[in-house]
């Protein structure tokens, strides 16, 4: 098995790169869309929940094709389809037409992170494969911080559809990376052959689980409390608060640093603790991020500080559980890690996916309509957590 060269992980780092910089690098822009599409917070968001449907089905449809199709193809397809999509989005006429064009660009971007992972199954094994997921995860986890800094910036420049010009470029520049140093990495006797009537089987074999079906629940309701804080923040914080897109990316930035921060304690306190008893913390978190978005809103606390310290707590959760909840879904379903793993992946961008446009026309985009509904959904996540998961006992590492 040829050994991975630096070009080539840099590459794979970059496409990993493309789904948070789609996502997050124009969430600045989201009031000035309003304004220039002459629509309301929930259409705009619409186009929010149009990425993470796209996310979502782009993990659980890619799969089987890129088993059968090899992984070459498939990827230069799909960096092309981002490019095109990049392109609509900037030409976007109305907001129905740009959530149209979101949509496709998530599932573009979600397609280049699937077969970027099949591409390190197929390429490398042991130390080696666990060294490029860790490095895969960091960027994952990185990405949403820098991202929409890049974007406040570009924002300065121009509106808008300065962030496109940005995406499309950035995408024929990964293709042009691609074609130069990704060769194919799925002989064709090795291939299988493409048959969703498997795919449904694997899906229903691994969805009798009642403890990975509680976990996958567990997941999409705490992301979508994350979902609600990237749709509705950019009202509460700039309409809230009168920050400018650019100074609203400082205060998001801060929210994901602390959140990247849970993570990376998160991965050493896993050599001496538990995964079960890191999630457990984590829901116990959740609970005292919701009791202070709570407080913040009986108590009419008109705070940018606290504000931003109860988005940190209840964002930096997912620190301390996605990442464990990942590890024990994927536990009893090693013969179906990928379909496990993208069933996972599908319900969790599911629930943002629905999440995002409920921000604003249930409870209203403003500090206390967000602080409203992701405590909700973090108090259901920890009640599901705890309850669900009782029986649960801790395992070594």
């Amino acid at each position: 098995m040829p050994a991975i060269k630096k070009r080539q992980a840099a590459t794979m780092g970059l496409i990993s790169a493309l789904g948070p910089f789609q996502f997050d690098m124009y969430l600045p822009a989201l009031p000035a869309l309003i304004l220039y599409f002459s629509t309301t917070e929930t259409m705009v968001q619409l186009t929010i929940t149009a990425s993470l449907l796209g996310m979502a089905f782009g993990q659980v449809l890619v799969g089987p094709i890129t088993d059968a199709l090899g992984r070459r193809r498939p990827l230069i397809i799909a960096l092309s389809v981002f490019i095109v999509a990049s392109l609509a989005c900037l030409s976007a006429a109305d907001v129905t037409w740009m959530v149209i064009a979101r949509f496709i660009l998530g599932f573009s971007a979600a397609a280049g992170f699937v077969i970027v992972n099949a591409f390190i199954r197929d390429m490398a094994t042991g130390d080696n494969a666990a060294k490029l997921y860790s490095t895969q995860a960091a960027i994952s986890s990185l990405a949403p911080v820098v991202a929409p800094l890049v974007g406040g910036q570009l924002l300065l420049f121009g509106d808008w559809h300065i962030v496109f010009i940005f995406l499309a470029f950035m995408g024929a520049a990964v293709m042009a990376f691609v074609a130069a140093y990704l060769p194919e990495s799925l002989p064709i006797e090795s291939r299988s052959e493409l048959s969703f009537k498997a795919t449904f089987t694997a899906w229903g074999h691994v969805l009798r689980d009642s403890r990975f079906v509680v976990l996958i629940l567990l997941g999409g309701l705490l992301f979508g409390s994350v979902a609600s804080f990237i749709a509705g923040a950019p009202f509460a914080l700039q309409q809230g608060f009168g920050l400018t897109p650019t100074e609203y990316t400082y205060a998001f930035a801060m929210v994901t640093v602390i959140m990247f921060g849970a993570n990376s304690l998160n991965r050493y306190l896993l050599k001496y603790v538990s995964s079960i008893s890191l999630m457990r913390y984590g829901l116990a978190q959740a609970l005292l991020a919701a009791a202070v978005m709570i407080t913040i809103n009986v108590f009419e606390i008109h705070s940018l500080v606290l504000t931003i310290v109860g988005y940190a707590l209840a964002v930096s959760v997912m620190g301390f559980t996605m990442a464990n909840i990942m590890g024990m879904a994927m536990r009893e379903h090693a013969e179906r890690a990928g379909v496990a793993a993208g069933l996972n992946g599908f319900a969790t961008s599911l629930f943002g996916a629905m999440a995002a446009p409920l921000t604003s026309i249930v409870f209203g985009a403003d500090v206390q309509g967000v602080g409203t509904f992701m405590s909700i959904l973090l108090i259901a996540a920890a009640l599901l957590g705890f309850f669900g998961l009782r029986n649960e006992v801790p395992v070594r590492h």
